[in-house]
């Protein structure tokens, strides 16, 4: 561990040549079940219910995540996110992180320890998969959850739906980042667009959806696009108020998973499909670089990107995270339904082919990709069921 820590120590040190110190507040958003129906196959809406975030992927920096859930899942989206370690290379026995190894473990490395303070904000239970455990293993310095330092003045709903609108959670962000100390990194975890999708949510429901669907479904899918549809138009509004900002901030937005309302879509072949949710990358005055690999990642590739993105000097932990990104196939476990299927070469591991979009297996990588593979693989381990050997040594500039 200590020579594979060394030859990452290199690595930062000659990324770290061409970037800044970068003095900004950073936000990652994980908003409940936000994905692009018009993209589900045998499955046609009169019109783009996410046009404004649509556009801000083709012209920035943005593109799909591969999620390691359908219809549910969250948690380890968000484990993923802030950490940087992959579902895949764990064991298929160990499908929750959070309740399973977080809540257990003396140390655990999130990309909020880079941040002088940090907050979680869910606008919700505390309680749901452990995250009042969960973050505070993490060292995040504040959680605000429904009944615990939420403001109270941010709980609007929409018409019936039971949960605080994404616009409302948004309100308690900005609130956040202007006048709480510990929010120079903040983690916000949405609800608005969480299931169930009755009809009687919403008013005046325009989206009409058609196509090889049940009615139900149909009903599902036209009420999940006007949710989203709301969840397009929040979002104008956060990037909108963030521009007011004078401090630099920077947004990494992304959906969790799809809706578990697609009956009659055959998830075994077009399981990659039915896997791929939107993201993007954001700055309210930065200019961003574009990044080559950023039409399609992991889940555990965003804040590796968004340090490259802001050309943000980096650990030796993302020198390696970015290698990850760069030179192998994404790294994802349950894209495959069918625990027989030959793609699942170890655990519950999925490799995707970025460019090809097809699952791939571990033989067909080719031996530098393998070690590669190996070094992450050794560096999850260490960071989690080991005893820390490089943990020190990988995660300080």
């Amino acid at each position: 561990m200590e020579k594979l820590a060394q030859k990452y120590i290199k690595d930062s040190h000659k990324i770290n040549k061409n970037r800044t110190d970068s003095k900004q507040k950073v936000v990652f958003i994980l908003s409940e079940s936000f994905s692009d129906p018009t993209k589900v196959p045998g499955v046609k809406l009169n019109k783009n219910p996410i046009p404004y975030t649509s556009s801000l992927i083709k012209n920035g920096v943005g593109g799909n995540m591969i999620s390691d859930g359908y219809g549910g899942g969250t948690a380890n989206m968000e484990y993923q996110a802030l950490t940087g370690l992959s579902l895949g290379n764990f064991s298929a026995t160990l499908p929750t992180p959070y309740t399973q190894l977080v809540v257990r473990q003396s140390k655990t490395f999130s990309i909020n320890n880079l941040f002088s303070s940090s907050m979680a904000i869910h606008p919700y239970a505390g309680t749901l998969y452990s995250r009042k455990q969960v973050f505070k293993k993490m060292r995040f310095n504040e959680f605000e959850y429904l009944n615990h330092k939420y403001p109270k003045g941010f709980v609007q709903k929409i018409n019936k739906n039971p949960y605080v609108s994404d616009k409302s959670a948004y309100k308690s962000l900005i609130y956040a980042l202007k006048n709480n100390k510990n929010s120079q990194f903040v983690q916000l975890s949405t609800m608005q667009n969480h299931m169930p999708f009755t009809s009687k949510y919403y008013k005046n429901n325009e989206y009409k959806a058609t196509g090889n669907i049940s009615s139900t479904e149909k009903s599902e899918i036209e009420t999940y696009s006007k949710g989203i549809s709301y969840t397009d138009e929040a979002n104008k509004y956060l990037l909108k108020q963030l521009k007011k900002m004078k401090q630099n901030v920077t947004v990494v937005f992304y959906g969790d998973h799809l809706p578990s309302i697609y009956d009659n879509v055959n998830l075994e072949k077009n399981g990659v499909e039915m896997h791929k949710t939107p993201y993007f990358i954001w700055s309210n005055h930065k200019k961003l670089k574009k990044i080559s690999y950023q039409k399609m990642v992991g889940t555990y590739s965003f804040a590796s990107e968004m340090l490259q993105a802001t050309n943000s000097k980096i650990t030796p932990y993302y020198a390696l995270i970015q290698e990850v990104s760069e030179k192998l196939p994404i790294i994802a476990s349950k894209v495959s339904t069918t625990s027989s299927n030959p793609n699942l070469p170890s655990g519950g591991m999925n490799l995707v082919n970025s460019k090809t979009e097809k699952l791939m297996t571990i033989s067909e990588l080719s031996k530098k990709q393998k070690k590669l593979l190996h070094d992450y693989q050794l560096v999850q381990y260490d960071f989690t069921a080991g005893h820390h050997y490089a943990l020190k040594a990988l995660t300080q500039k």
